[in-house]
């Protein structure tokens, strides 16, 4: 009887942690597409939007207090690796929608933006950001003519 319950305990114990893996050969399909387009873009240079944000973090790292809305497609490949969430591009888009929201415009062209961080705090971080820039209305968009 001892020896029957030590030979289905090792073989439980063998036979329940075993796992199979079979891997197959595959290669990844690059499939993109690809259109060319034109935007006509009316351009006022008679009149500058301007925007702010800010954005307050705890351990440098979580926000606690500022700017929630923010602006697609406005970044800046700035050296670093694209899959770490930046602080400060956030603040700029964020800026960049309070500029735009606040006028009929659809676009900023040729956006500058002033970056203040204050980080003497080594458990809180404070990062102010204005952007000013010429107001853009989208008149037309079409397919490029290759």
């Amino acid at each position: 009887m001892k020896k029957g319950f030590l030979l289905i305990s090792l073989l439980a114990l063998f036979g329940g942690c075993t796992s199979i893996n079979k891997s197959h050969m595959n290669g990844s399909i690059g499939i993109t597409i690809q259109s060319q387009m034109e935007a006509k873009i009316d351009v006022d240079l008679t009149r500058k939007l301007t925007g702010y944000a800010s954005g307050g973090y705890l351990f440098h790292l979580f926000q606690i207090s500022g700017d929630n809305k923010y602006a697609d497609g406005i970044g800046y490949n700035g050296g670093k690796a694209s899959w770490l969430p930046s602080k400060i591009e956030a603040i700029k888009s964020a800026a960049a929608y309070n500029a735009i929201r606040t006028s009929d415009a659809d676009v900023i062209v040729s956006p500058q933006y002033v970056i203040e961080e204050s980080h003497w705090n080594p458990f809180y971080k404070l990062v102010k950001v204005k952007v000013t820039g010429y107001a853009g209305k989208v008149v037309s968009i079409r397919h490029k003519a290759q």
